[in-house]
């Protein structure tokens, strides 16, 4: 079969995903059997498409599967206060319909990511409340990669779906095609916002206290030309408030941060427009690699001074290193287990290196660079959070073992199971 440019029908925010070229794009499962020799020919893998905020949506010569023209609808039950949407909406539609029913669930810092998002863990603002999205599953309907549908309520789960129902949640892409989650949802209440630029002494200041953060509070930062901090705080509770007043008074002399209350999360937009991390840059294609790792406290300031390194070597102004702040309901112990197995983490930096396309020396500097922040970091953050598939890099297999852990054997086990041709990505 011929290889076509067809980019201007795949639209997805991610330009290295839109200039691949693709052999085919399917916009429905068949009925019959997803998987036959038609579509995957030889040993080649399915591709999908629920979002488009990662690379690994689309790859040179091989098939994508694009979830959002068909499997594109929100399901709201005022009752049971969930949610069932299908596999190809994208988070900001998520918290644009739950809006109108005064309820919010706890989406990342883009609206773009698709249900990728929650089935690779999704780390929120709120996760420190609410958990983490994979938390919040109630039920999920797909295929795996062998072809079968499957069908499965937590409430009325069976003995023999749980391997499954934990793999899932944390590593889904694997093993299955998601075509229906269930999410439960929360209450909306209003939003307390700090944000703004801050200095060494203050972003040093203000990560010590991020990790005496009560659950309600959460701590988001950018390192790049200058250091951007954003702190989000719920105001659901009496408790609440009395700790938000407590944090605005230790935080009353960064001159820099303004404050705001926004009715509910789902107005936050995230990171002014100067800094440019969400911004399609047409002419650059990226990679991100997101890392885990727990208390910085007691080192803050051998890991400021580390920041300072890598921030200094980046290869050019697009590159930079980001965080989030995990805790509390996120190290709790569930009744189920799950493939997020580092739950006592209690940050999620992740490095986004940048280049112009077509550039190869340009792509050469630009990924030793974000290796060699990765090696720089490892010493504080040695695990990774999977939130993107990178088969298609030379380090794909190290970053799988610091993702799974001690349970990749069961992993691929599980694998051979209900993927044994490899249609999906490999591990």
């Amino acid at each position: 079969m011929k290889v076509i440019n067809i980019s201007e029908i795949f639209e997805v925010p991610n330009i290295n995903a839109k200039d691949a070229d693709l052999k085919k794009i399917i916009y429905k499962i068949p009925d019959l059997m997803l998987i036959n020799n038609n579509y995957f020919p030889g040993s080649e893998y399915l591709c999908v498409c629920s979002g488009g905020t990662t690379s690994s949506c689309a790859k040179e010569n091989l098939i994508t599967l694009d979830l959002r023209k068909n499997y594109n609808y929100i399901k709201y039950n005022p009752q049971k206060k969930i949610v069932k949407i299908g596999g190809g909406v994208l988070m900001g539609s998520l918290l644009d319909e739950l809006e109108k029913h005064g309820r919010i669930f706890p989406t990342g810092l883009s609206s773009l990511p698709g249900v990728g998002f929650i089935l690779t863990g999704g780390i929120s603002p709120l996760s420190r409340r609410y958990g983490l999205a994979i938390d919040n599953i109630d039920s999920v309907k797909g295929y795996l990669g062998n072809g079968e549908y499957f069908a499965i309520s937590k409430k009325e789960i069976k003995k023999e779906e749980i391997d499954l129902w934990e793999a899932i949640k944390g590593a889904a892409p694997f093993l299955s095609i998601i075509t229906e989650i269930g999410l439960k949802t929360f209450e909306s209440s209003p939003i307390l916002i700090c944000e703004g630029f801050v200095d060494d002494n203050e972003f040093k200041e203000i990560i010590t206290l991020a990790e005496m953060f009560p659950p309600n509070q959460s701590l988001q930062w950018m390192h790049s030309e200058r250091k951007y901090i954003y702190i989000v705080c719920e105001l659901k509770t009496a408790k609440d408030k009395i700790h938000n007043e407590n944090l605005l008074n230790k935080i009353k002399g960064f001159k820099a941060l303004k404050h705001k209350i926004l009715k509910s999360f789902n107005q936050a937009i995230f990171f002014p427009k100067e800094l440019k991390l969400f911004e399609l840059n047409q002419t650059n294609h990226s990679e991100v690699i997101s890392l885990l790792g727990c208390s910085i406290e007691n080192r803050i300031y051998e890991f400021t001074k580390l920041m300072e390194d890598i921030n200094e070597n980046r290869p050019n102004k697009s590159c930079y290193v980001a965080c989030q702040q995990l805790g509390s309901s996120t190290n709790l112990k569930k009744n189920y287990e799950d493939y997020f197995i580092h739950r006592d983490s209690v940050w999620k930096p992740w490095i986004y290196t940048s280049w112009k396309k077509n550039d190869l020396k340009d792509k050469e500097l630009a990924i030793n660079w974000l290796i060699k922040s990765w090696i720089k970091l490892k010493n504080f953050f040695p695990h990774i959070h999977l939130a993107q598939l990178h088969n298609h890099l030379d380090f794909h297999r190290e970053e799988i073992e610091l993702a799974f852990g001690k349970k990749l054997n069961k992993l691929k086990l599980l694998k051979n199971i209900y993927d044994p041709m490899g249609n999906l990505p490999p591990l």
